[in-house]
């Protein structure tokens, strides 16, 4: 009884191929035509296909979870009434998730969707409670803070030839500015005047942190080790 050269297999008297992956019996490995293992790595889909496929489950667990939330609701009280809530929410993680799969090179394109995506879901949940109250004068000015403090600490971070504390350094910038927007936004919405009280102590004490730690990351990029630099 024969034995394929390239995986092994017995091949049975009067066949002239392997069954299993297709090479003719005295060629050499790889001579022969595809087998199957051959034609299955072939087949694997791309990147952008698994990226599609990955999008399309999402839905569809969304989805799923979407109807059967919904059902829930409507055996148990008779009418949509808190189902609503979750319903936004899958919606919500759903453009938060799928941009970056579907346009992975286009990132202004997915922060975009995904940034005017949070402030629909803000606006949702205040529209769900009757009216607009909070979400315009809270809940979006807030969220608004938020991403632009993290999209500038991004940008500065992409924008650096070097990364490293600098890196950290803009993260807590960002968390101080952030800070700053979230307090003074919260008091604008209780008493109709900005103020700032933990908020600027917080700020103080992380912004020299900040400038110390970009003091020390450029200092080091110029060949100065810290043993240098504190004079050890």
């Amino acid at each position: 009884m024969a034995i394929c050269q390239k995986c092994g297999v017995e091949i049975g008297e009067g066949k002239g191929v392997c069954p299993l992956c297709g090479t003719r019996i005295g060629e050499a490995p790889g001579e022969g035509p595809q087998g199957m293992f051959d034609r299955a790595a072939s087949a694997l889909p791309e990147s952008r296909a698994k990226r599609l496929v990955a999008a399309e489950t999402a839905g569809v667990s969304f989805a799923i979870a979407a109807v059967s939330v919904l059902i829930i609701d409507l055996v148990t009280d008779g009418r949509v009434s808190w189902s609503l809530y979750p319903l936004a929410s899958l919606l919500t993680a759903w453009f938060l998730i799928s941009p970056p799969l579907l346009w992975p090179r286009k990132p202004a394109l997915f922060l975009a969707i995904q940034g005017l995506s949070v402030f629909a879901f803000l606006f949702g949940l205040d529209l769900i409670d009757g009216s607009l109250g909070w979400s315009w004068r809270l809940g979006v000015p807030i969220a608004a803070a938020a991403e632009l403090m993290a999209a500038g600490a991004a940008y500065m971070s992409w924008r650096s030839k070097r990364r490293g504390l600098n890196v950290l350094a803009f993260a807590l910038i960002a968390v101080a500015g952030f800070c700053l927007a979230l307090e003074g936004f919260v008091a604008l919405y209780r008493g109709g005047v900005f103020r700032l009280a933990w908020s600027s102590i917080t700020a103080s004490a992380v912004v020299p942190v900040a400038g110390f730690l970009l003091y020390v990351h450029y200092r080091l990029t110029k060949d100065a080790t810290l043993k240098k630099l504190f004079h050890l």
